[in-house]
């Protein structure tokens, strides 16, 4: 063994086995330490996506317009944590662009580009390419239009007034082939339950003749609305309407009242039929000296309120009463269409007389001027009809016509009035009567055409009449 030991070939191996089994710790610690730094970096690298990252066009907005692209691409990023953590948090620098400025109009496929990513980060964008469009580009100048929405759930009696808005036009640009189908430039305006104006600032839209919207820049975006809501008002006359009558001795002076109008609010169709309020009712029975009284206006059918609703009636008497007929006062018909003259059949003449009392003083100085008398005609169908006669006088005296009804002759339209003569000329071609024909209704003998005649007239002749009567 000592032998063994002092043998220098034992000792060279026993060094080579030594410095074998060192080397092969050693190799394998590197090893280690390899995949230990492997592992390390492939740990800290990381991938994070970033979902909806506008895409800015680049392209001559002064010549063009751009449509159909996508609003926004995903980014996929590769890097270290701490890398990705401050290029979206801190730097937010990384833009996402297509590149538009060598092209002209019509349709176009274009890659999507990112700059600003850090050279340590790797950067993909999803969808990789967008489909674009580029239009030349026009400006026009476009009326504004109002639209009111609701108008039928307005409160009952209210409507609308006439709209007032600002700017009055517009600046609309856009593709050349949309600006050119432009109908209208509009805003709507809600009025639903409206007591009050509505003041309000509302969007404006661009609409084609079909009523569909088109996407175009409007310079200003909005306009400025004011929308009047109101009930229908109608100022109408007041007329006073006595009742009863003075105690014994005294005679009516005059009678005034004030204010003399009023004012009715209600639906247009109501006020429209409404040209004066009759129904003011003073109690004479009750008057017993100069007296001021308050009197109620009555509300007319339909109508929602009277402003004001009381009148002061202030009623002059005096115990020196008489009294005074007004010959000849005209009658004025009123409603009467161009097209269907009216005309009086009785009285004939369209005249009648008027008996007013009161003070000596009161009636003294009335004549036919002071008296307004009418019959209304409107909405009258051809023919004869008997209608009320109106009349009042200045005074608001008691009194008396000589008629109360009046008959009035409507024509037909002249187009029917031609239709209806032609039968007319037709007979003066037929047999004309026998003259000698003409037969008394009592006794059946035949009497001259001629006297007949006559006697047809002096029955007729209401000026003989009115004069027997007189007499």
């Amino acid at each position: 063994m000592d032998k063994l030991l002092r043998s220098n070939w034992f000792v060279k191996i026993i060094a080579f086995l030594l410095a074998l089994m060192l080397y092969t710790v050693l190799s394998m610690e590197d090893q280690q330490q390899t995949s230990r730094n492997a592992l390390f970096t492939s740990v800290s690298k990381n991938t994070q996506s970033v979902n909806g990252v506008e895409i800015v066009p680049y392209f001559d907005e002064n010549k063009y317009v751009l449509t159909d692209m996508p609003r926004s691409v995903d980014v996929k990023l590769t890097g270290e944590s701490n890398l990705l953590t401050k290029a979206l948090k801190v730097d937010r620098r990384i833009e996402v662009y297509i590149d538009l400025t060598k092209l002209g109009p019509g349709t176009h496929t274009v890659p999507v580009k990112l700059k600003n990513v850090p050279d340590e980060l790797e950067a993909e964008p999803s969808p990789k390419q967008v489909k674009v469009t580029l239009h030349q580009k026009q400006t026009r100048q476009i009326p504004v239009s109002i639209d009111l929405k609701n108008k039928t759930k307005l409160p009952e009696g209210y409507e609308t007034g006439s709209v007032d808005f600002s700017p009055k036009t517009v600046y609309v640009t856009g593709p050349d082939e949309y600006i050119n189908r432009i109908e209208s430039v509009r805003a709507t305006v809600d009025v639903s339950n409206a007591k009050d104006k509505v003041e309000t600032r509302v969007p404006l839209r661009a609409y084609d003749s079909q009523g569909n919207l088109l996407d175009v820049l409007i310079d200003p975006k909005s306009v400025n609305v004011t929308v009047p809501i109101s009930k229908p008002e109608k100022t109408v006359p007041l007329r006073i309407n006595q009742k009863g009558d003075l105690p014994e001795g005294l005679t009516l002076a005059g009678i005034s009242f004030d204010p003399k109008e009023v004012t009715l609010s209600g639906p247009s169709s109501t006020l429209d039929n409404i040209n004066e309020i009759s129904g003011v009712d003073v109690d004479l029975s009750k008057i017993k000296e100069d007296s001021t009284v308050d009197v109620d206006v009555p509300l007319p059918d339909g109508a929602e309120s009277v402003s004001p609703k009381q009148v002061k009636v202030k009623v002059d008497v005096e115990k020196d009463t008489g009294s005074k007929t007004i010959k000849n006062v005209p009658i004025e018909i009123r409603g009467e269409n161009s097209e269907q003259p009216a005309s009086f059949v009785s009285p004939s003449d369209g005249k009648m007389d008027v008996t007013i009392s009161g003070s000596k003083k009161a009636i003294e100085g009335l004549d036919a001027s002071d008296i307004t008398s009418y019959v209304d005609v409107n909405n009258l169908e051809p023919g004869e009809h008997t209608v009320t006669i109106h009349a009042s006088n200045s005074k608001n005296l008691k009194m008396e016509t000589e008629v109360s009804e009046a008959a009035i002759s409507i024509k037909e339209p002249a187009s029917e009035t031609n239709g209806a003569e032609e039968p007319e000329q037709d007979n003066e071609t037929s047999p004309k009567p026998d003259v000698n024909s003409t037969t008394k209704e009592d006794d059946g003998q035949k009497e001259n055409p001629a006297v007949a005649k006559s006697k047809s007239e002096e029955k007729s002749d209401p000026n003989e009449s009115q004069t027997e009567g007189e007499n």
